[in-house]
């Protein structure tokens, strides 16, 4: 049964035998308020904490892990993770844990520190590790002979040492795994047998033999694709031999630039052999080149029209549906270019027609976005939509500042109105959003800034709305807007710090805030919280420290402090 009271009680006990490093008392007291309250992730993160400051990383790193399955969105809970592994010295999996977290935080002083320390010891521990491998491996006969019959021995075997590094518990996976002569070389490596397993000569062998056979049923596969060729080559026709001599000569003159005579080479070609459909491939190629996209189109629709009759291969297909993309493309004919290179990916589904597709939608996307830009229409909806909202129709007005964006994306005014009725509209967030943009765009827009402190004090974000006004009045000292708000949220902090009632809205905003949550899990946080409970005065000693005094005023500003 879930008891947060109880948790609570318990947690607060943890961390203060925490704070004075009794750290056993304090695994005792998370994990039993963990019974009480299961789902509170901060309880996971302390009791990783706890583990940590023992040396216990991997019992740290599984409530760690409980805590992010909690709370995927908290950074904290990576900066125990990445803690834990760092310990275990799993250098690189703590390298990516700590960018996951800074996905969520990118500003995070603690994950970028971290990130940093992780990165210098890794970069350190690879440059030890490479010199003591080599050192073994041209002192030990048998691994240097490994590594002249093939160069990339030392890496492979390298890689596999990272694994196992990484993963310890899954050693004898990688092991099983691995080619014979690197489990070999890691045995070497570590001093020490894994397995009885590993170290049968029977299974060894077996190993082997098994290598052996997949190394030749690729060459066998091998040759057989190079006997196939050969044939195809012996029961060509001697039309089909002199064909692709004028194809040769073709593509001589094409590297060297001389498309006139390249295009009678490729035109000889097709005349004497016209079912190769690479023929017209090349031939569509030197009318690209000579900027006759008509032609070359003309020469794609053609070659696949009779794919068929050449007995085309789905891949020379796709090719030429790519050719006739590219001839599209140089006409700005995207619609048609994008189909064809669709088409082109049924025939053959490969990353570069993927990635040649994805480039053209985004080009096509961006290039219709900027031929709709009008400056001047931009001024016309704004003016209705300003007309609109001196008429309290929010909606409407919105529309016409949505048309006036698109006419005009880089106008910091157009967010700010446009904010302005989403305001009114209570879509705090989507006007946030805009506020934002617009101070991107005009980074000195006065107007919004006090838009943008509006809209923190709506939402409750009292700090950064104070953070906001401060900006507006820095560009202009006399602004009214940003006073009276400023005047107004310094009042309503004020209140609500005086007050025994607590927002719970906001309590639960706050508490999700990772800025906010920084701050309180941060050890010497806690211990001056501790220390304004018991003494509410005592805030006058932290005053002329500005990152403490900074601290505690965001607390304030959050509804978490209150000053009495």
């Amino acid at each position: 049964m879930v008891n947060k009271e109880e948790a609570q009680r318990l947690k607060e006990l943890g961390n203060k035998c925490f704070q004075e490093g009794k750290y056993e008392e304090s695994i005792k007291y998370f994990s039993d308020a963990i019974t009480n309250d299961p789902l509170d992730h901060v309880l996971y993160s302390n009791l990783s904490g706890a583990f940590s400051s023992l040396g216990r990383f991997y019992e740290a790193l599984e409530s760690a892990n409980k805590c992010i399955s909690i709370k995927k969105d908290w950074s904290k809970g990576y900066i125990r993770k990445g803690c834990a592994e760092h310990g275990l010295r799993q250098l690189s999996n703590a390298e990516k844990t700590y960018l996951e977290g800074l996905k969520i935080d990118p500003n995070n002083k603690s994950l970028q520190d971290a990130l940093s320390k992780v990165r210098n010891e890794n970069m350190l521990e690879n440059a030890q590790l490479v010199a003591h491998l080599n050192n073994i491996i041209e002192n030990d006969p048998q691994l240097k002979s490994y590594k002249e019959e093939n160069n990339n021995y030392p890496n492979e075997l390298l890689n596999t040492i990272k694994s196992i590094n990484s993963n310890p518990m899954n050693i004898r996976f990688i092991l099983s795994t691995c080619h014979p002569k690197i489990s070999e070389g890691v045995e070497k490596f570590f001093g020490f047998k894994f397995s009885a397993e590993g170290n049968d000569p029977e299974e060894r062998q077996r190993q082997q033999r098994e290598e052996e056979e997949r190394k030749k049923k690729k060459e066998e596969e091998e040759r057989k694709k190079k006997e196939e060729e050969e044939r195809k080559k012996l029961n060509r026709t001697p039309e089909q031999i002199q064909a692709d001599e004028h194809k040769l000569k073709g593509n001589e003159f094409y590297k060297q630039k001389k498309f006139d005579e390249a295009l009678k080479e490729y035109e000889q070609a097709i005349e004497i052999n016209p079912n190769d459909i690479m023929y017209h491939y090349n031939k569509a190629a030197v009318y690209i080149e000579m900027k006759n996209y008509e032609k070359a189109i003309e020469t794609c629709l053609y070659a696949i029209e009779n794919r068929y009759n050449f007995k085309a291969e789905f891949v020379q297909v796709a090719k030429v549906y790519n050719r006739l993309a590219i001839s599209y493309i140089n006409m700005k004919k995207y619609d048609q270019a994008i189909e064809a290179y669709r088409k082109s990916l049924v025939e053959d589904n490969n990353r570069a027609t993927r990635n040649a597709l994805k480039e053209l939608e985004r080009r096509k996307e961006k290039e219709e976005k900027e031929a709709y830009i009008d400056p001047i229409k931009a001024e016309e909806h704004k003016n209705k939509g300003n007309e609109y909202f001196k008429n309290n129709d929010f909606p409407n007005a919105k529309k016409e500042y949505d048309e006036a964006i698109r006419r005009n994306p880089n106008d910091a005014k157009l967010y700010s109105n446009r904010a302005a009725a989403l305001t009114k509209l209570i879509e705090y967030p989507s006007a946030l959003e805009d506020v934002i943009k617009a101070i991107e765009l005009d980074p000195n827009f006065v107007k919004a800034y006090s838009r943008k402190g509006n809209l923190h004090f709506f939402m409750k974000d009292y700090y950064k709305a104070l953070q906001a006004y401060n900006k507006g009045l820095e560009l202009d000292p006399n602004n009214k807007e940003c006073l009276e708000g400023y005047q107004r949220c310094a009042l309503k902090i004020d209140e609500m710090s005086k007050s025994e009632k607590v927002d719970e809205e906001q309590f639960k905003k706050s508490m999700a805030d990772p800025e906010i949550q920084q701050i309180i899990s941060d050890p010497q946080f806690q211990i001056i919280l501790q220390k304004l409970n018991e003494n509410p005065n005592s805030i006058s000693e932290y005053i002329k420290d500005p990152k403490i005094f900074n601290g505690l005023q965001k607390l304030i500003a959050a509804g978490i402090l209150k000053v009495r």
